[in-house]
């Protein structure tokens, strides 16, 4: 079985490509796999989507974990049997013959993780809670020529922009609201200090003395997405505290210059964002100022 753990290894993708192109009919069976541990990732996010809200206690960091912990579990789920559909694709994509599909009893104790599972996230219709995006790839298609602007601006890989607005917002999703319900497009979690424009007032998440504390705090509010990010090219360069960071020239750097320079309380801010960046959706877009940005 090839080493090609898509979610967790920002490498795996392009050592399974390699494996395609060098045998395919060898690489076949991992690609089934593949193809199933998507489907299965897909089919817990529709049923994540089909619950009553998030909780109480929930915010844009426990949201993320969530979303990472259904996709390795959809790998894991794959890995010890999945659906069975994944033997029927492998003699489509030119490999040998599956071996037969084993019964729940053969699959011993379930990954880790089935048990935890959080509740699901939103009922049956309900539209997302965030700008419009109806999925993660939808929000990297509209947003993607936005980030490259700004990368080519700041001088750095658009893709560690995007990264953070997928943090800052799960994908989209977790977007604040104005108060007539219509989006703030306010992709960056960018406060309201400062800020001469509309403004909206929502629950948020802050590291204090190492703890997460509930607060409630205003936002600035856009127009459109442009605005939001041609509002994060101003906040970054006319603030000298992030200097350092606009100076790195690759992608870590940026990252870990936005956390030292306080853009989050949150500690592992700048891990978070890379490992958004290393995630299959981001790993093969083709960034401008791509050199030494892949972390």
């Amino acid at each position: 079985m090839l080493p090609a753990a898509v979610y967790t290894d920002p490498n795996g993708l392009a050592g399974l490509k390699a494996a395609v192109r060098s045998d395919a009919a060898a690489a076949a069976p991992e690609v089934a796999r593949q193809a199933e541990a998507l489907f299965l990732g897909e089919l817990l996010k529709t049923l994540r989507d089909s619950g009553f809200g998030p909780g109480l206690l929930d915010g844009p960091q426990a949201q993320m974990y969530r979303d990472l912990l259904h996709r390795q579990l959809a790998m894991d789920l794959s890995q010890h049997g999945g659906l069975g559909f994944a033997q029927s694709l492998v003699g489509a994509l030119g490999g040998e013959a599956a071996s037969p599909a084993r019964s729940p009893a053969d699959l011993g104790s379930l990954p880790r993780g089935v048990s935890g599972l959080p509740p699901l996230a939103r009922p049956p219709g309900a539209a997302s809670a965030g700008g419009g995006y109806e999925s993660p790839a939808a929000f990297v298609t509209q947003l993607w020529p936005h980030a490259q602007r700004v990368g080519r601006a700041l001088g750095i890989d658009g893709r560690v922009i995007l990264a953070q607005a997928a943090l800052e917002t799960g994908w989209g999703e977790r977007m604040a609201r104005t108060p007539d319900g219509r989006p703030s497009h306010n992709l960056f979690g960018i406060k309201a200090h400062g800020w001469g424009g509309a403004v909206t007032t929502v629950p948020t998440l802050e590291f204090r003395d190492g703890a997460l504390q509930r607060e409630v705090a205003q936002f600035r509010a856009y127009g459109s997405p442009a605005e939001a990010f041609d509002d994060y090219l101003r906040f970054l360069t006319d603030n000298p505290r992030y200097r350092q960071a606009l100076a790195a020239g690759d992608a870590t750097g940026f990252a870990r210059g936005l956390q030292a320079a306080g853009y989050a309380t949150d500690p592992d801010y700048a891990d978070k964002i890379l490992g958004v960046m290393a995630s299959p959706l981001l790993a093969d877009l083709d960034g401008d100022t791509a050199a030494g940005a892949r972390a």
